[in-house]
C-alpha cells in the first residue's frame, strides 16, 4: 500500500513536518550528503551496506533512507576551474533523434535496490525517499543554460520536446517503480534559480514546467505519496508555483539568496521548508558560531512548524568535523 504504510515511519518528525503536522523537536533530513570521511568517523568504519546507512541515520538523527530511480537525462558535462572545483559547462544542442534513439533503462535493478532499502527502512520505522530527475534542471545542465535560453526563443518546439522527453522518463519511474513499491516521499532534483531569481523569465518558466509537472505528479497525488523539490538560489518566484502544484516540501532556502524569516512568513503555512544552513559558513565559522547560527535557524524555521533542518546544498568533507557535528548536536537537542 503506497504512501507510508508502516505506522512508525508515518509518525516520524520528518513525515509529520512534510504533512504539515506539528512536531516535538526539529526534524533533520540532509537531502544531499557527501561527507564520506565524516560518516566513516562517526561509524568507525566505511559504509558498505544498508545496515550501515541505518546506523548512520540513527546516529545523525535522520529519519529516512534514500534511493534513486533513473529517468531520462541528457547528461551534464563538467569542467574543472583554476581552483580545482568542478562546474557544469555548456553542452550544446542534442538532436531529438539522438535522445529518442537512446534505449530505455531497465528499471528492474533500480526497483530491486529500492525494495531492499524500503524493507530495511520499514523494519526500523524510517521513511523511504526516492530522487528523480526534473525537466528544467536536466535540460539546463545537459544543454547548458546559455544554449537553453537561446533555444527557448529560437526553437521553442525543440525545448518543449526535450522537457517532455525528460518528464516521460520520470513518469515511467513513478508508474513502474515508485507507486508500486509505496515509496513515502519523492524528491525532484530541480535547480532552476540563481541568487537573484529564476534562471529564465517567470512567465516562460511557468509555461515550460507547470502543466507537464502536473501530469508527472498526478499518480503520486492519487497514491498519497508526498513530493518535494530541491533548488539552489532565490526561491520567492518558484515557491508559489510549487504550492499551486501541491508540493509538500522545498529544499534549499539558500541562506545567501533568501531571508529564512521572510520566506517562512510568506510561504511557511503552505509548504514545508527544508534547509538554509550555509555550507560555506560551516566551513569557516568557529564551533561557537555554528552552534549559535544553528539555534537561530531553528528558532526562525520551527516557528509554526513545517520546517526541516538541513544544509542548503551538499556538505562535503572540507567542512571541519567539529563544525558539522556541532550543528547536528544543536538540531538533535533543540
Amino acid at each position: 500500500m503506497p504512501g507510508g504504510y508502516y505506522v512508525n515511519a508515518n509518525k516520524t518528525k520528518l513525515m509529520r513536518a512534510l504533512r504539515g503536522e506539528p512536531t516535538v523537536g526539529a526534524p533533520f533530513w540532509e537531502v544531499w550528503f557527501g561527507m564520506g570521511r565524516l560518516a566513516e568517523r562517526v561509524l568507525g568504519r566505511p559504509i558498505s551496506d544498508p545496515r550501515d546507512r541505518v546506523e548512520l541515520a540513527q546516529l545523525m538523527g535522520w529519519e529516512c533512507l534514500t534511493t534513486w530511480v533513473p529517468g531520462h537525462v541528457i547528461g551534464a558535462k563538467q569542467g574543472e576551474a583554476s581552483d580545482g572545483t568542478k562546474h557544469y559547462v555548456p553542452g550544446g544542442k542534442v538532436p531529438l533523434e539522438e535522445l529518442y534513439a537512446r534505449p530505455e533503462r531497465d528499471l528492474s535493478e533500480a526497483a530491486e535496490n529500492a525494495r531492499k532499502v524500503i524493507e530495511v527502512a520499514r523494519n526500523e520505522g524510517l521513511a523511504t525517499i526516492v530522487y528523480v530527475p526534473w525537466c528544467f534542471h536536466a535540460a539546463s545542465t545537459g544543454l547548458g543554460l546559455e544554449h537553453l535560453s537561446y533555444l527557448i526563443y529560437d526553437e521553442p518546439e525543440y525545448v518543449d520536446a526535450v522537457f517532455e522527453w525528460v518528464e516521460e522518463g520520470t513518469r515511467r519511474a513513478i508508474r513502474e517503480v515508485i507507486v508500486p513499491l509505496g515509496i513515502d516521499v519523492v524528491l525532484f532534483d530541480g535547480d532552476c534559480a540563481y541568487k537573484n531569481g529564476l534562471m529564465v523569465n517567470p512567465a516562460i518558466f511557468r509555461k515550460l514546467v507547470f502543466e507537464r509537472t502536473a501530469k508527472t505528479i498526478a499518480p503520486l497525488k492519487e497514491a498519497g505519496i508526498l513530493y518535494t523539490l530541491h533548488s539552489d538560489g532565490k526561491a520567492d518566484e518558484l515557491l508559489p508555483l510549487l504550492v499551486e502544484l501541491g508540493f509538500s516540501g522545498f529544499h534549499g532556502v539558500e541562506a545567501q539568496a533568501n531571508d529564512l524569516g521572510d520566506i517562512k512568513q510568506r510561504f511557511g503555512r503552505d509548504i514545508t521548508l527544508i534547509g538554509n544552513m550555509d555550507v560555506v559558513f560551516l566551513t569557516y565559522a568557529t564551533v561557537e558560531e555554528v552552534r549559535a547560527e544553528t539555534e537561530r535557524m531553528l528558532t526562525i524555521g520551527m516557528e509554526g512548524g513545517r520546517y526541516i533542518a538541513a544544509c542548503n546544498t551538499s556538505p562535503l568533507d572540507y567542512i571541519p568535523y567539529e563544525n558539522y557535528m556541532a550543528m547536528v548536536d544543536v538540531i538533535k537537542s533543540y
